[in-house]
């Protein structure tokens, strides 16, 4: 019987063209097609990247950028944020449940803020800047100062793309452990995609 792995690299990787393919099969005629070609020119939009960020990090999340700018021309603007979102937020919850030890751990309020601290350090949201406001018996509270899934998505002209990234926090907090803790903004209008100074994240005990 094989063991579990507990380490950072034991992390979800899923199969996000594949993904990509099974939504997109509704809208465009040739969906394999479609991202291959866009895969291709990709390489001369990322050349238009003049942002001094991670290679990989460019390479992963102006992807998402480039595949939904040549979405908007085929299906229109609104459409192509909605397969954007089906596709980002299907495979980003699948990793945060891996970064969350889901599987190999009890679902606790503790572990819960143990393995977020973990993730703003080793995951994909490592590149962001994150200030701790409260941890307590009964409340975590943190801050995300500077997000560089933002920075690029608005450098890029496509700042809306911001919000599904927050959805995919939504999602793994509110299910995390739905019936003992609570997840907010502190309000509306709290994400640095609204203008605020920062984005807030408040999870408390029910």
């Amino acid at each position: 019987m094989c063991k579990l792995k507990t380490d950072i690299d034991n992390i979800a990787k899923p199969a996000t063209s594949l993904i990509l393919i099974g939504v997109l099969k509704g809208y465009v005629k040739n969906p394999i097609g479609f991202l291959i070609k866009t895969k291709l020119t990709f390489k001369k939009y990322k050349k238009s990247i003049q942002l001094d960020l991670p290679t990989d990090f460019i390479d992963s999340t102006g992807l998402i950028a480039w595949i939904y700018i040549r979405l908007c021309d085929r299906i229109g603007k609104e459409k192509a944020f909605e397969v954007i979102r089906a596709c980002v937020l299907t495979s980003g919850l699948a990793v945060q449940q891996a970064n969350f030890r889901n599987v190999e751990t009890q679902r606790t309020f503790e572990n819960l803020k143990k393995f977020q601290q973990r993730a703003n350090k080793e995951g994909s949201t490592k590149l962001n800047t994150v200030e701790i406001i409260e941890e307590s018996e009964n409340k975590y509270e943190f801050r995300v100062t500077r997000c560089l899934f933002h920075e690029l998505f608005t450098y890029l002209k496509v700042p809306e793309l911001t919000s599904v990234m927050c959805s995919i926090d939504n999602a793994i907090f509110n299910t995390y452990l739905p019936e003992k803790l609570i997840f907010h903004r502190n309000g509306i209008n709290k994400t640095l995609l609204d203008g605020h100074e920062y984005c807030e994240f408040v999870i408390e005990k029910k």
